[in-house]
């Protein structure tokens, strides 16, 4: 059991927060928007499914397992557990009566990190093209960077917060680049001016011999000032005008290599 997934869930649990609340029949689930209400000496409550009555009370005489999730900020939280009871007048406070099911407390819960942006693949025939440097701390992006530290990169996917990229290998010589080094990044895109961006590897997984390497790069936000909000703006422009052309080849089912 993951200890942060239940500190999250105990409190989401506090604070009354909106769950996902999924209900096996037939094979399929049925979901129904609901929320925590508070918590049981056995479990917590959450709003019950009113339209599902009958399926609610056949689940509880079943003792069958029933999905909930959540958000906790860029987490998705889940779990499944069995219905231990239905109270058709849950009272929340003075004034509000619900209907409620109360849910025991999960022996396992899941806590899935998700992208808070929108990546889009870039296709081989794409206007966009890519270089990239490895840089010191000190160094100035506007300053012109040596070649030698250029890495031979390809570019698979992007979004306004970073980059996925397969580095390709120098001859020989396999990519020299470690996780948290600082890069430089060269975007050129169409008609517009080049884009320079500072970015960090953030995802370098070992490589299995000395060929490609699938990593990922983060941006350095950008909206710190007015230069950093200019660049976010042509680096949003230019994720838009990619994810409509990957509907566009989804559309007319071209595939994106």
């Amino acid at each position: 059991m993951a200890n942060n997934g239940v500190e999250m869930l105990i409190d989401a649990i506090a604070r009354n927060s909106a769950i996902v609340l999924s209900l096996p029949s037939a094979g399929m689930l049925r979901h129904h928007k609901s929320r925590f209400l508070s918590d049981a000496p056995d479990g917590f409550w959450v709003e019950a499914a009113a339209g599902d009555r009958a399926l609610v009370d056949e689940l509880i005489a079943k003792q069958s397992a029933v999905g909930v999730s959540f958000r906790a900020g860029p987490q998705k939280v889940s779990f499944v557990v069995p219905i231990l009871k239905r109270d058709p007048e849950f009272r929340v406070n003075a004034q509000t009566v619900v209907e409620a099911v109360q849910l025991t407390f999960p022996a396992e819960v899941k806590a899935i990190q998700r992208r808070s942006n929108y990546r889009v693949r870039v296709p081989e025939d794409s206007e966009l093209s890519l270089r990239v440097w490895r840089i010191a701390e000190h160094f100035f992006l506007t300053d012109k960077p040596m070649a030698s530290q250029e890495l031979l990169a390809k570019i698979r996917d992007i979004s306004i917060g970073g980059l996925g990229v397969t580095l390709l290998p120098k001859g020989e010589e396999p990519p020299k680049v470690l996780a948290g080094e600082r890069l430089r990044v060269s975007l050129r895109y169409r008609e517009l001016d080049e884009l320079i961006l500072e970015g960090r590897v953030r995802y370098l997984p070992q490589p299995k011999n000395d060929g490609p390497i699938r990593a990922g790069i983060q941006f350095k936000k950008l909206e710190n000032d007015l230069e950093g909000r200019q660049n976010l703006a042509c680096l949003t422009r230019i994720v838009g005008e990619l994810q409509r052309e990957e509907v566009r080849r989804t559309r007319l089912g071209i595939k994106v290599a």
